[in-house]
């Protein structure tokens, strides 16, 4: 179908259209179960926001900023919401929230658990606050809230995905679809170099890279890694969110 068919237009709240993506695949979906390692806000940004109001879909938000999470706690009562950061080993740990020059307080989307990445930031200029977090591995939240075959995995973690990936026994939980940040956090250099070979050896296979994210599916998923393997184009009917504020198209 084309642009003028009638359809009201999908509104993209990912900063790159990912959700439009997921939303194509996952279309004949209701009711499904993601955990969003990495979830930021519960709207801008967000790759989860129409597969919970469209589709009926739930799942665990993991947000380390506190005021990232009580957004979460609000606008998505139906989830589990938890304020830890996802590592490699169990604990604490000093996150940083970082705040690049020149942008509005709520424009948190570098912070990370890297103290090297940080860094980088506060040299370009960022401000930099730290404080500590409680640190749990992936493992241990699948074990309590998911079951094995869940439909997505999503990890945006500024630099710290391979830790991430490499918390849990994907070949064991299996999710349909992973979705996870590839390139060096505010570059486009890529660094999937680190994780994707544990991903594939789990057997999942590479469906698209759209400039930010790689997107995988399962390797008994043909049908599903079809759909993920083209980026949000017109035939999407897709609108970005900030156009859709502005015109009054948002739901």
């Amino acid at each position: 179908m084309g642009q003028n068919d009638g359809r009201p237009r999908l509104v993209a709240y990912g900063q790159n259209a990912e959700d439009v993506v997921l939303m194509r695949a996952f279309a004949d979906r209701r009711d499904g179960f993601f955990v969003d390692v990495g979830a930021g806000e519960p709207v801008r940004g967000s790759l989860t926001k129409n597969l919970v109001d469209r589709l009926g879909w739930r799942g665990v938000n993991i947000e380390p900023l506190p005021e990232r999470f009580d957004q979460l706690q609000r606008e998505r009562p139906r989830d589990v919401n938890l304020r830890v950061a996802v590592d490699a080993s169990p604990g604490t740990a000093t996150f940083h929230r970082v705040l690049p020059e020149g942008q509005p307080p709520d424009m948190l989307g570098l912070s990370t658990l890297d103290m090297a990445i940080a860094g980088e930031h506060e040299r370009r200029g960022a401000d930099v606050e730290v404080f500590e977090v409680t640190v749990m591995t992936l493992e241990s939240i699948l074990t309590v809230h998911a079951a094995p075959g869940f439909d997505l995995l999503k990890v945006d973690v500024e630099g710290r995905e391979a830790a991430v990936l490499a918390s849990a026994d994907l070949a064991f939980w299996r999710p349909r679809a992973v979705v996870a940040e590839a390139t060096r956090p505010g570059s486009p250099e890529p660094n999937h170099q680190e994780w994707e070979p544990g991903l594939l050896a789990a057997g999942y296979t590479l469906a698209l890279f759209d400039g930010l994210n790689r997107f995988y599916a399962r390797d008994d998923e043909p049908e599903l890694l079809a759909r993920l393997s083209v980026p949000a184009n017109m035939w999407d009917r897709w609108i970005p969110w900030a156009c859709a504020r502005r015109t009054g198209q948002e739901p």
